[in-house]
């Protein structure tokens, strides 16, 4: 019983393991199939919600425990994420899936952050106690909201300030939360019916915007670095639904309607670009690089940080100068006059040598000028 046990242990964790290996770096964006994890993250998200507020109202005030609310809500949430639903062959649903599936945790994660702030209490506590706190921490959802739209405005976009913004307002948070209260918490105190409706739509919209922002900022690749850099940005700028007021809820539904305007843009199609040249020497070093690789010569001024490409058609118009200058000057003597053609845009040939060579051989010049 134990080995059976054991085998199936290690089948299931092997089968995570090994999901994301199989997927190539291209995303499939056009198939269907790809948006099956998204209405099942939200699903895993909303059950959770579901099952905290259900698991304080079925039992009775005096036996209600947070752990076990917590363990209730992990399992549900965990059941329906363990492995992405497929439809079909559709390449980068395991991409896709690796940056959802936190979803899940995260909330649960807040559920549990939220409960420890009422853990430490005093007796003297009362609403009026920690007014400026709560000023302060509905100043930081603020903040934190701003960061979020600025996110959005640029999914792709390589800059981390917002990432920043909202992570100092968090910090700020959890230095001064705001005030504890006495038999409070989402693990362990039953809501009301008002209350229930709030906590299920706020893990609702929350995942919708966090599913939105993982869609329109895809990792590249299904590597952890990548996939890492994906939910720290989407848990973000997504987080500040969870701890606003209520009135701001339908902020929630213009940040998706706001992230899908701005990911069709045509400025916002690719990922921004993530260093750019700053001096001169990687002026002239870009510029060497140009025209080893044979795509087209650079001027450069390191002074004023400029670069200037030099097109085939340029090169052909300062070619056909040279010969005129060197048919107006004469040919020095002992040599030959070459005709020099470009061929095939900007590749030329040097003759000269040639010519030189075939010199001493009898016949050999005019078989070479005839051709």
């Amino acid at each position: 019983m134990r080995k059976g046990q054991g085998m199936r242990l290690e089948k299931f964790a092997l089968d995570l393991a090994s999901q994301g290996l199989d997927d190539g770096k291209a995303i499939d964006f056009g198939a269907a199939g790809l948006y099956i994890p998204a209405a099942q993250t939200i699903f895993a998200t909303t059950l959770s919600a579901c099952v905290s507020v259900l698991a304080c109202w079925l039992i009775p005030i005096g036996a209600i425990s947070a752990v076990r609310t917590l363990a209730l809500t992990v399992l549900s949430g965990v059941f329906v994420i363990r492995r992405p639903i497929r439809i079909g062959q559709t390449r980068g649903v395991n991409t896709i899936f690796s940056a959802l599936r936190p979803c899940c945790i995260i909330y649960v994660g807040c559920l549990v952050l939220e409960q420890l702030i009422h853990t430490c209490i005093s007796e003297e506590s009362t609403y009026e106690h920690g007014f400026w706190r709560r000023i302060l921490y509905h100043a930081s959802m603020t903040v934190m909201t701003l960061a979020a739209f600025l996110r959005s405005k640029n999914p792709r976009g390589e800059s981390d300030l917002p990432f920043i913004i909202s992570m100092g307002s968090m910090l700020l948070i959890a230095i001064l939360p705001p005030p504890a209260l006495a038999l409070s918490g989402p693990l362990c105190s039953p809501p009301t019916l008002g209350n229930a409706g709030e906590r299920i739509l706020r893990a609702f919209l929350f995942a919708c915007v966090y599913v939105v922002l993982v869609y329109s900022a895809a990792p590249i690749s299904n590597n952890l670095p990548d996939t890492l850099v994906c939910i720290m940005r989407s848990a973000t700028s997504s987080a500040w639904v969870l701890g606003a007021v209520s009135y701001s809820l339908p902020l929630a539904l213009v940040q998706i309607c706001f992230v899908l305007y701005c990911s069709f843009s045509p400025a916002n199609t690719q990922y921004g670009a993530v260093s750019a040249i700053g001096s001169a020497d990687d002026v002239e070093a870009a510029g060497m690089d140009h025209g080893l690789n044979g795509c087209s010569h650079g001027a450069l001024s390191a002074s004023g940080l400029e670069v200037r490409y030099v097109t085939p058609e340029d090169e052909d118009h300062e070619v056909a100068a040279a010969v005129a200058m060197l048919k107006a000057n004469g040919v020095p003597n002992g040599s030959h006059a070459v005709s020099v053609q470009p061929i095939a845009g900007n590749l030329s040939f040097n003759l000269s040598s040639v010519a030189n060579t075939l010199s001493g051989i009898p016949g050999a010049d005019q078989v070479f000028r005839e051709q």
